[in-house]
């Protein structure tokens, strides 16, 4: 069986989009002259791709993550869930929607409430918290800017020089000769602001029994290296008895882990500044914001859909009127940080109470909606298969 996993421009070309939208801040009334276009859609996969589900690619995207495509399977586990940004699309304004087959949507539209539960409050609401936490986060990309140089592996050695000692290795091997008046073997940085450590010149040998730590034998011109190879591997030797002391200089340590995960980083950052919308971090850059008011004004829109969804049964994604000028203040930074707590600590008390008073039912009927789903993919093979 051949796998199916188009990308965005094949799903186009075969005809299997059945609906796509303009979402993101187009959709919410929020957008600025630099918001980015953000698409979404939902598209079929063929039945005779389907023998095994495993084989079949739930989700099609671009790079930047700002046009997004799922399977009709995959945007019912996430509609059941009641993930918000699926939720939403079931609600889009009409001048949102680009690519709409009225068989398939017109079924679809006519059962949305289906995924309308306490569940759906849930979700919109523990989303809109969790938008708090990002938008002072200390780890936030914006405020910890990285060097434009690739972290290297000597960024994470650290070294025992015991000749800083004045330690004669002969004589210390006696029990003779270490000095008293200072603290033994405290790690030094192996590159520094005026100094770097040539680890070409070594060879080393792993410390039995310790994590990340190697014996440092310095051989000059003739060492063989402790990073070799394409990608700078560290490469342990097999160090003759009789070059021990003569040729031992100290202890390395090196964390492999933690240069990853810092090359990791390096690269995360990197994509994100290259891809990220310049706009939206301005202020917080300048210092001007203490807080990432795009986060802050998803977390008031949210929890107001969330209120929408106990009091009407849906929720809230073009907004106006009072609403839009707020969130729009918001996402301008034009509220301080604790006005916008003290609303949302607010709206909180009043969800809690509406939850209790709410009609809409505690969670969703699965069996109504698995037969919705067999029944779309009956319709939307004959609709675009044929």
């Amino acid at each position: 069986m051949t796998n199916f996993d188009p990308t965005i421009d094949e799903l186009r070309e075969q005809g299997l989009l059945f609906y796509e939208v303009v979402g993101g801040s187009q959709a919410h009334g929020t957008n600025t002259p630099e918001s980015d276009i953000d698409l979404r859609g939902y598209y079929h996969v063929p039945n005779h791709y389907r023998e095994g589900l495993g084989d079949v690619e739930n989700q099609s995207m671009d790079t930047s993550h700002d046009i997004e495509y799922y399977n009709l399977k995959r945007a019912f586990e996430l509609l059941m869930k009641a993930n918000p940004n699926q939720i939403e699309l079931l609600w889009i304004p009409a001048d949102c929607i680009k690519i709409y087959n009225r068989p398939i949507m017109d079924e679809l539209f006519a059962n949305r409430d289906l995924f309308i539960s306490k569940v759906a409050h849930e979700s919109h609401f523990k989303y809109a918290t969790s938008q708090i936490g990002r938008a002072k986060g200390r780890n936030k990309m914006v405020n910890n800017p990285m060097p434009k140089e690739r972290p290297t592996k000597l960024d994470f050695c650290k070294y025992i020089d015991l000749k800083e000692f004045g330690i004669d290795c002969e004589v210390a091997n006696q029990g003779e000769g270490w000095p008293k008046d200072r603290m033994p073997f405290r790690p030094k940085k192996a590159v520094s602001d005026d100094f770097i450590l040539d680890l070409s010149k070594f060879n080393v040998a792993k410390m039995e029994h310790m994590e990340n730590t190697y014996r440092l034998y310095s051989y000059g011109d003739k060492a063989r290296g402790v990073f070799r190879g394409p990608n700078e591997q560290l490469v342990c030797e097999s160090i003759p008895k009789d070059h021990e002391w003569a040729y031992f200089y100290g202890l390395l340590i090196y964390n492999q882990q933690e240069y990853e995960r810092a090359c990791k980083d390096w690269k995360n950052y990197w994509d994100w500044m290259e891809n990220r919308n310049e706009a939206r971090w301005i202020d917080q850059e300048r210092g001007i914001l203490q807080f990432d008011s795009k986060n802050m004004s998803h977390c008031m829109r949210l929890m107001l859909s969330s209120k929408n969804i106990l009091t009407e049964g849906y929720p809230i994604v073009r907004f106006e009127g009072e609403q839009l000028d707020l969130l729009r203040r918001i996402k301008k930074g034009e509220l301080e940080y604790s006005e916008i707590m003290e609303m949302v600590n607010r709206l909180q008390s009043e969800l809690e109470v509406l939850v209790e008073k709410t009609k809409i039912p505690d969670e969703v009927n699965y069996l109504k909606l698995d037969k919705l789903y067999r029944h779309l993919n009956q319709v939307a093979e004959k609709e675009l298969v044929g």
